[in-house]
């Protein structure tokens, strides 16, 4: 068992790390926020069923990571606990409250944590998300706003 999580956390660092990279924000604080958006149908089967996500061309996931420290390298920075809060409007003004879920995995050396919300897509919609993360023990809000248009085969 311990060796089955131990495959699931590197495959989130990997398949995270690679897409995250795409959308961060670096604070003054020392803070680094990764942050993206997908369809389920990218996430491997194994890590959909460990983590209770319905893969569907219809569903889409988003995922904001906190790490703190190491300038040059994912490797170089530490995980931690934060506030996530997000929404997302489409182009026709709905708006949908995204229902952040907290993972954690690993030990204090590798430690992995991603906050995620699952939301129903269609076909070419447009999305514009607003994120607040309040990264533990800090007094400062971040807002992260970027906008991203899904398509469903």
């Amino acid at each position: 068992m311990l060796a089955k999580k131990a495959s699931i956390l590197a495959i989130l660092v990997l398949f995270f790390s690679s897409y995250a990279m795409a959308g961060d924000l670096r604070t003054d604080d020392g803070y680094v926020i990764y942050y993206n958006a997908l369809n389920t149908t990218m996430l491997p089967k194994e890590v959909a069923r460990a983590y209770g996500i319905v893969r569907s061309k219809n569903r889409a996931m988003l995922n904001v990571s906190v790490r703190k420290g190491g300038e040059g390298s994912l490797l170089q920075t530490k995980a931690v606990l934060a506030k996530v809060t997000a929404q997302a409007v489409n182009l026709t003004g709905q708006l949908k409250k995204l229902d952040m879920r907290r993972i954690e995995e690993g030990n204090a050396d590798q430690r992995a944590i991603y906050y995620i919300a699952v939301f129903s897509i269609t076909n070419e919609e447009m999305w514009n998300f607003t994120i607040n993360v309040e990264p533990e023990n800090q007094a400062k809000v971040e807002e992260i706003k970027f906008r991203q248009q899904f398509f469903v085969d």
